[in-house]
């Protein structure tokens, strides 16, 4: 009776970590520190791109895309899709299949099951994604799209982000980025900041004051972004017109480049 008894035990303690270890599975995984701090990284402009807050719940990496635009990557994929599948709202059709996901914060996302099959394919399933705090591996939820009549549409992956784990999200990398996170940058940011102000659309088309601010760096590149985190809500009253992720790489001599950038146009500069 007693060996009858010790074996329950056993079994429900079995059963008991195996329901943890899949509820763990299935949550964001944090990027510790002390392990990626030993990897070695060449950072790739192709296989970073920007993440932004799209609504109350929904965190996404936003890939630009317009009509005859050939220099942002998937605008020809994007083009021939909505034209082969003649866009509803532009024809003055119904909505058929396309169903708004959406419509209560600063842009109107759309989904339809065709479109995110077509377009799930062009990103991998599991992206790094760093925020103000931290990085985590996260999955794609849902690809979705923001379309008007002035054409700066993007696409929307939209990611299983956990902002009580890293903060704000910034940016999603394909390779794991060595970030330091525990730097005193104070110094260098001014420069960057004078440097980037010369080049940044907020400064020219915008109204908010453009301040990006560096979250971290790996060796001489630092990791910026230009964000108040509360235009995604209509309500908000928020200037930042043109919030912005940036990779900044700094020489021996000081001398400042642009590795790459990433950016949210809100006001439409397409219409204006």
């Amino acid at each position: 009776m007693k060996k009858c008894f010790v074996q329950i035990i056993i079994c429900l303690i079995l059963v008991s970590c195996q329901k943890k270890e899949t509820v763990s599975k299935n949550l964001p995984t944090k990027i510790e520190d002390k392990v990626v701090s030993e990897k070695k990284y060449e950072f790739d402009k192709n296989s970073v791109f920007g993440v932004y807050q799209l609504t109350d719940k929904d965190f996404a990496i936003c890939i630009p895309v317009q009509f005859d635009n050939r220099d942002l990557p998937l605008s020809k994929e994007y083009e021939d899709f909505l034209k082969k599948d003649s866009l509803p709202w532009i024809y003055g059709k119904d909505m058929k299949d396309y169903k708004y996901y959406d419509t209560l914060h600063i842009d109107r996302l759309i989904y339809n099951k065709r479109f995110e099959n077509v377009f799930r394919k062009k990103m991998k399933d599991s992206l790094f994604v760093y925020g103000t705090k931290s990085g985590q591996l996260c999955k794609i939820k849902k690809v979705v799209f923001q379309s008007n009549d002035c054409g700066n549409d993007y696409i929307a992956y939209i990611l299983d982000f956990n902002q009580k784990i890293s903060g704000n999200p910034l940016i999603a990398s394909e390779k794991e980025i060595p970030l330091n996170y525990n730097n005193d940058n104070s110094l260098i940011n001014p420069k960057i900041k004078k440097f980037a102000t010369k080049e940044s659309t907020e400064t020219m088309y915008g109204v908010g004051k453009y301040n990006p601010i560096i979250f971290s760096n790996y060796n001489n590149l630092y990791f910026t972004y230009y964000d108040d985190f509360k235009w995604y809500n209509k309500d908000s009253g928020s200037d930042c017109q043109f919030p912005e992720r940036a990779v900044f790489e700094v020489d021996s001599q000081g001398k400042i480049k642009t590795l790459w950038s990433s950016e949210m146009d809100l006001l439409g500069l397409p219409c204006l």
